[in-house]
């Protein structure tokens, strides 16, 4: 009986560690989301809130106890006067267990912007109003990429597990 040769499990082996090395890198992304960094937090006052649109979604969430299913609003701001373009984005967590899953959902979720994808875990969970400490979270999008501030804004994604 003869079974898998020896370097053929070494190879396969070695593809994985390279794989998973490749993967924590950042090596290897989505190709259907534009590229952009995460760049941090920004305050956001009460008057800079007012440059920010509503965008509403609906999330699901899978666990143990059940589904749930609801709805939420982000708000997105898009900045494309700079070099690169910024976005910037937060979610309110005014809904106790509810809001908590509503992130959840959004930590796996696409923001289409007009015909570009990015990955909605940009977004900032926050517990304050404007103006009063709330920041919100940041992505700079690559070179090229230039949507524009009045650019659709839509959130998609599937049911995610908690």
């Amino acid at each position: 009986m003869t079974g898998i040769p020896r370097w053929a499990i070494l190879l396969l082996a070695a593809a994985l560690v390279l794989y998973g090395i490749a993967a924590s890198q950042g090596w290897i992304r989505d190709p259907s989301l534009a590229k952009a960094d995460y760049v941090g937090t920004i305050d956001v006052s009460a008057d800079d809130a007012k440059l920010y649109r509503a965008v509403p979604f609906e999330w699901q969430v899978t666990s143990a106890a059940g589904s749930f299913k609801g709805n939420d609003t982000v708000h997105v701001r898009i900045d494309p006067s700079g070099e690169r373009t910024v976005m910037c984005g937060w979610v309110l967590l005014d809904k106790a267990g509810a809001s908590i899953r509503a992130t959840r959902w959004l930590s796996e979720a696409r923001l289409a912007v007009g015909d570009i994808k990015v990955t909605a875990l940009f977004i900032a969970p926050v517990d304050k109003k404007p103006g009063d400490g709330l920041n919100a979270g940041c992505l700079r999008l690559d070179e090229g990429i230039r949507p524009g501030a009045d650019a659709p804004l839509k959130l998609e994604g599937n049911p995610v597990r908690e």
